[in-house]
């Protein structure tokens, strides 16, 4: 039954991404990468929340809850609030600047404001090294739920029929398959962290209160919150991560596959209604904490608590649901990653190229780096996920630049270049030397370097008439609107 339910909606998924492709235009990359910004209020926010509550929601979350306590709970509470708030001011500014200047992608927006072709080299990079680590990932929550639903299905086929299906979604209708899919996989998702919930609040005796009791009793330091530079480095975690929420390169694609300023807007406002999930994750990780205290990996607790509790019929929803988060993150992942390569780094060595061949080049990028990916999560599982902390914390020294495009017409392309150069070399150096300065997050100390650098040198230096030019184009579009 498991297996019937679990392949059953998997194949549903597919037959949505075929329905998903009326509309789509083949030939034309903004259509395939943004829907050619054409979506509404609902489909924007499922795709938005399909990857901000991914598989880390319904693995991550309980896991690192059961193996480290309070302390993460907090963490997950306050960048993801924290973040959505930032969102708010910043992600319909940057929808203005994709809508003005026709980017689709992150580097192209630093290129249409600074007129730098190093600065979208290197931003392009950054994103590239940050996605890659991002979709293995994804592959390593998918080992998890594999290893949970009770049926002969190797991880090594697993991972070749999620790569499969999740390039499948893109061939079909672009960014317009997953769109359409996410709704489906957050009914799934949403059943299955209730169903979770639920299930351990009512089997353990005292309900959610008999639960905390014992966490209580067997595992004090697991549901205390951290004090002195423990709580430091988790204040500096929260504010450092909500900053990067607004930076990573998935988000700016959702953004501008919105229709308008309002649809980013108001997503931001619905999108925390989401968080309902998280106390029932929270009763999930500490029920399976003091009734298995000792799994093989605390990534598992969530999965355990329901191939053991649940009927089969509803362990496959639960992996269905779980699966389906993985290839969705997955698809829209390389379809970033490929659009990226296409628009930003491809035109350096062949500047000519019909938009049917883009396109081309787009599908075939985005197949070659779900078979690297996969190859690396079989064969070398922890090669991308050693380097996913360092690519998250690079990632996010585009916050600065992301300021500086928007509200600092003084800013120059030598001036956002050199800080988000000095920050990323700050983050490699801090890591690898584990450098530590009173608790705080070094991610956080680098993005202070950076804006120091970038501030410093654009007030050393003059900006050309690409950037004051850019800026107008910005204000025009603002004032026309108005």
């Amino acid at each position: 039954m498991t297996a019937a339910v679990f392949f059953g909606l998997l194949g549903l998924s597919v037959v949505l991404a075929i329905m998903a492709r009326r509309g789509a235009i083949s030939s034309s990359m903004n259509d395939v990468l943004v829907a050619s910004g054409s979506f509404g209020a609902v489909l924007v926010f499922f795709i938005a929340v399909g990857e901000t509550y991914g598989i880390g929601t319904m693995i991550g979350v309980p896991g690192a809850v059961y193996s480290k306590g309070a302390a993460y709970a907090l963490w997950f509470l306050g960048y993801i609030l924290l973040g959505f708030v930032i969102g708010y001011f910043v992600s319909p500014l940057i929808w203005r600047i994709g809508r003005v200047s026709g980017a689709v992608t992150m580097p192209d927006c630093f290129k249409w404001r600074f007129g730098s072709r190093a600065l979208e080299m290197l931003s392009a990079v950054i994103c590239i090294c940050f996605l890659l680590p991002w979709m293995q990932m994804q592959f390593a929550g998918l080992a998890v739920i594999l290893k949970h639903l009770g049926f002969d299905i190797s991880y090594t086929v697993g991972v070749a029929v999620a790569a499969i299906i999740a390039y499948f979604y893109i061939a079909v209708a672009g960014i317009r398959a997953p769109a359409w899919v996410s709704i489906m996989k957050d009914i799934l998702m949403m059943t299955a962290i209730v169903a979770g919930g639920v299930v351990a609040a009512t089997k353990y005796p005292g309900g959610v209160t008999g639960i905390f009791d014992a966490a209580i009793a067997q595992f004090p330091e697991r549901v205390t919150v951290p004090t002195g530079p423990a709580a430091s480095f988790a204040l500096s975690t929260i504010l450092f991560q909500a900053l990067g929420f607004t930076t990573a390169p998935l988000l700016f694609q959702f953004i501008f596959t919105a229709k308008s300023e309002d649809t980013i807007r108001r997503n931001q406002i619905i999108m925390p209604l989401y968080m309902y999930m998280y106390p029932f994750l929270i009763i999930a990780a500490y029920y399976v904490l003091v009734t298995t205290p000792s799994l093989p990996s605390a990534d598992e607790s969530f999965m355990a608590l329901a191939s053991q509790n649940l009927p089969a019929w509803l362990v496959g929803v639960v992996g269905a649901g779980g699966a389906l988060t993985s290839i969705l993150v997955l698809a829209v992942s390389a379809l970033c990653l490929a659009g990226i390569f296409t628009r930003n780094i491809w035109p350096f060595f062949r500047p000519e190229n019909t938009q049917g061949q883009l396109v081309r080049i787009t599908n075939s990028v985005t197949g070659i780096s779900l078979f690297i990916t996969g190859v690396l999560a079989v064969m070398l599982p922890g090669l991308m996920l050693g380097i996913v902390h360092i690519a998250y914390l690079s990632s996010t020294q585009c916050f600065p630049l992301i300021l500086a495009t928007v509200f600092w017409p003084r800013a120059t392309k030598t001036g956002v270049f050199c800080g988000l150069l000095a920050g990323i070399v700050s983050v490699v150096i801090f890591t690898l030397g584990k450098m530590s300065f009173f608790g705080v997050n070094m991610g956080l100390v680098s993005l202070a370097i950076n804006g120091a650098v970038l501030i410093v040198v654009s007030l050393c230096t003059t900006p050309d008439d690409v950037a004051k030019n850019t800026i107008r184009s910005l204000r025009e579009f603002v004032e026309k609107k108005a």
